[in-house]
């Protein structure tokens, strides 16, 4: 009775947040690229799709339903669609063909070596999507606005995990392709071969290769160790106190300095759950072995 006797009141309320939402988004791209401009690869997180949301429920139960339209206000919409259709950084395909350019993997190891895989979506976090979903439908079409907005802005909030920040990682006997979000952004995937790969870091243990032995070799973590990869060049024993917990207890692959790019330290364990990734790690390892062998046989048929 109250909602029929004040038509806009509702709209304007949910309209408001719609409103604010825009214009956070707007300031984190802002000063995103304020600070990008001075070196910084930092990104402040906006808030995807809530502002065009808020505008098409405002719309839908205001007496003007055209007002609706609004919602296209909403650029991360525009900006999703070009990440998937325009920006090639948000598509695999590309970046697998870096991977599979001049390296074929011998037949008879491609049975007995299975890719590494991981995504961070899981079925649980679709059917949560799912049955918001089906409640803020339930709810418009019954005419219950609360119920439609309490469980319509929960999955709104959901769908960008669910498309564009969902982690994604591969490692085969070609390379490492992966995908993490990064504040605002849709995340870019990255591909890496296995001759960039410096060291491979499991818990307090750190393997390389040794070209000497035609082997991988196992280690403690140490500052000395750390201080010979590209990704921990200058690491006094200072630092590596600083640091050691966090490296000490995760899974890290350190990429070597190349030409067109920066040394890196992936953070791996992020894509796995906990008690997957001692398992994962010998498999990663299995890889990079299998690589190294081959690079190594070619050196002497040469």
């Amino acid at each position: 009775m109250w909602f029929k006797m004040h038509p806009w009141v509702f709209p304007i309320i949910i309209g408001s947040i719609g409103v604010l939402y825009l214009i956070v988004n707007i300031a984190a791209i802002t000063e995103t690229k304020k600070i990008q401009a001075r070196g910084s690869d930092h990104h402040i997180s906006g808030i995807p799709f809530l502002g065009g949301i808020h505008l098409l429920i405002a719309g839908l139960i205001s007496p003007i339903k055209w007002l609706a339209l609004l919602c296209v206000l909403d650029f991360t919409f525009w900006w999703f669609l070009y990440a998937i259709f325009i920006d090639a950084g948000f598509n695999k395909s590309d970046n697998t063909e870096k991977l599979t350019q001049g390296y074929k993997p011998p037949k008879k190891h491609a049975k007995t070596l299975k890719p590494v895989k991981a995504s961070g979506v899981g079925i649980g976090d679709v059917l949560v999507f799912l049955m918001l979903l089906a409640f803020s439908i339930a709810g418009y079409i019954g005419g219950n606005v609360i119920l439609a907005y309490l469980a319509g802005v929960p999955a709104v909030m959901l769908f960008p995990y669910l498309t564009l920040k969902r982690p994604y990682f591969k490692a085969d006997t070609y390379g490492i392709l992966y995908r993490k979000a990064s504040g605002f952004q849709y995340g870019n995937t990255s591909s890496i071969k296995w001759e960039q790969v410096d060291a491979i870091i499991i818990d307090n243990h750190i393997f390389t290769i040794d070209e000497k032995l035609g082997d991988i070799s196992e280690c403690e973590l140490n500052p000395d160790a750390l201080a010979r990869l590209d990704a921990f060049a200058g690491c006094t024993s200072e630092k590596y106190e600083d640091m050691a917990e966090w490296i000490e207890e995760g899974f890290f692959i350190a990429v070597k300095q190349h030409e067109k790019g920066a040394p890196e330290l992936i953070e791996v364990g992020s894509f796995f759950k906990q008690k997957d990734v001692s398992q994962k790690g010998e498999m990663i390892k299995d890889l990079w072995q299998n690589h190294f062998n081959q690079a190594l046989k070619g050196r002497n048929e040469q």
